[in-house]
């Protein structure tokens, strides 16, 4: 008797459809891209798409839409902060998500700069500190990647999480893991 698992039958679903779907089970911390216009002007926009690159040298990546705000701030040699949350701060992700526009969002938090005018938040579980070293446009978003300049990081690791739609937090496993039946 043949116990090989079979895959279910794909329903006939479009791919970009069935792409959402798989990239909901992604689940990812979540950020805050933080950044100073030339003008002063603080920008800021809520991003899970962020991954590390390389480790020598450091290096991040972010993806962000073209129709950003944020997007219109990105150049090379231009200095962000990636701000990873903590699971207390979900309003401040909502509110870089949208809920509020422009250099209002700022009024959530507690948000100090750095000697280059980058603004980070103070009591993030980690703040990111980059210059933009490549930018390539791809589809409706562009690959940022940035060099690491610096990192500051909060003694306790509980990062904010989303996934499937939701918040979340995470936590070690406890107990005895369930290994598969032979």
């Amino acid at each position: 008797m043949d116990t090989t698992l079979q895959p279910a039958a794909e329903p006939a679903i479009p791919l970009e459809a069935a792409f959402r779907a798989a990239m909901r089970r992604l689940a990812a911390t979540v950020t805050v891209i933080s950044t100073r216009s030339e003008s002063g002007l603080r920008h800021g926009m809520t991003a899970t798409a962020v991954t590390s690159v390389s480790a020598d040298p450091p290096a991040v990546l972010t993806c962000v839409n073209r129709s950003a705000a944020l997007h219109a701030q990105l150049g090379l040699g231009r200095r962000i902060c990636i701000n990873l949350l903590h699971c207390s701060q979900q309003r401040l992700s909502e509110v870089f998500s949208g809920a509020v526009e422009g250099e209002a969002r700022f009024a959530e938090g507690e948000w100090l700069s750095d000697a280059d005018g980058v603004p980070y938040l103070a009591d993030a579980q980690a703040n990111i500190f980059c210059e933009v070293e490549a930018l390539h446009a791809y589809g409706t978003h562009s690959i940022c990647i940035g060099r690491v300049v610096r990192v500051m990081c909060r003694p306790d690791v509980a990062p904010l999480v989303y996934q499937d739609g939701a918040y979340m937090c995470t936590g070690p496993l406890t107990g005895p893991l369930a290994t598969p039946q032979e």
